[in-house]
This record gives structure tokens, sequence and C-alpha cells, in this order.
């Protein structure tokens, strides 16, 4: 029998997803409709997705997200403004640069676990350009901290939004 919390039965209703199990939970009509490029949710009360809008992320408040952890350096185009726009909407907001594949480690995997768990449960979205820096730390993560065997970090990997990055994730699956 499992045994769920009650903030986190809260967060998976709120955000339409109610699996507790490690399989990525089925995104709600609603975080559906934001149109957030590659939006997942690859565990319960966990997004994960490419660059948001100011739109979306007013959206995304609306809809129970309590915490953003954003991989992009301040100096990517598109970005840099999401620190004020979250401010304005009650978010908090946390940079964690990663900038691009060579600054996809272990330890950069280990200071964004540090990051998710600081949420002490809030409804996080981590997000990058399209999220293959997110599923590539995701997966490092998992492996590494939480000790998840190889494949199944692979895959929770992927189901965040690993792409490109695979061949560089599994080489330090090891």
């Amino acid at each position: 029998m499992r045994f769920v919390s009650a903030a986190l039965v809260a967060t998976c209703l709120s955000l339409g997803a109610c699996d507790a199990s490690p399989e990525p939970a089925q995104l709600s009509v609603d975080l559906q409709a934001t149109g957030v490029k590659n939006l997942a949710m690859p565990r319960p009360g966990l997004l994960t997705a490419g660059q948001p809008t100011e739109a979306q992320l007013e959206q995304l408040a609306r809809l129970g997200v309590k915490r953003v952890i954003c991989l992009r350096p301040e100096d990517e185009p598109d970005t840099g403004w999401e620190e004020a726009k979250a401010e304005a909407l009650g978010i908090d907001f946390v940079r964690l640069p990663v900038p691009g594949a060579p600054a996809v480690s272990v330890a950069n995997a280990h200071r964004l676990g540090e990051e998710i768990a600081a949420a002490h449960g809030a409804t996080t979205m981590v997000c990058c350009a399209s999220s293959n820096r997110v599923g590539a730390l995701l997966a490092l993560h998992a492996f590494h901290d939480e000790k998840m065997p190889a494949p199944e970090a692979l895959a929770l990997g992927k189901a965040a939004g690993l792409k490109s990055l695979e061949p560089q994730v599994q080489a330090l699956l090891k």
C-alpha cells in the first residue's frame, strides 16, 4: 500500500495528475492549454518545460506553480526577464545557469536536486530553452543522488525532455 502526503495529493489534484508512481503523470487540460513548449510532468508536482513566455508564466501561476527553476543563463536569447515577472506573480524564482552541454554535470544535477528539494513540496517547474538540459540533469540527479538504476533514470530524463544530450548523460550514468 502506498502512503501519499496530503500536500502531494493537493498538488496532484490541482494540476490534474494524481499518480504517485515514478511514471510521468498526464497533464491536465488546463496545463496543456498553456502551450508551454515541451511541458511535461515526469513526477507529480514537478513540471519540466522549455522557456515559457510571460503570458504562459501567468497561466502557470494561476494553475498553482509556486517555484520556477530556470537553467538558462541571463544572457541567453529571450531570457533575463523572468525574475521580475515571477516576483510580480508571487512565484519563487531560481536561476541555476547551465550554459549548454559543457555544464551538464553531476555537480549541476546535485544543485538542481537541492533546489527542487528546497521547494518543500510546492509545485515546481524546471525549464531551459527546450527541456533537454532539464531532462539531462534530472536523469543524473536520479542516478547519482537518488540511487535510481540507470535505465530508470534515463527514462525519467527522457520523460522530462532529454533528447540530444542523451549520449553525454549515458556516459555519466556510471
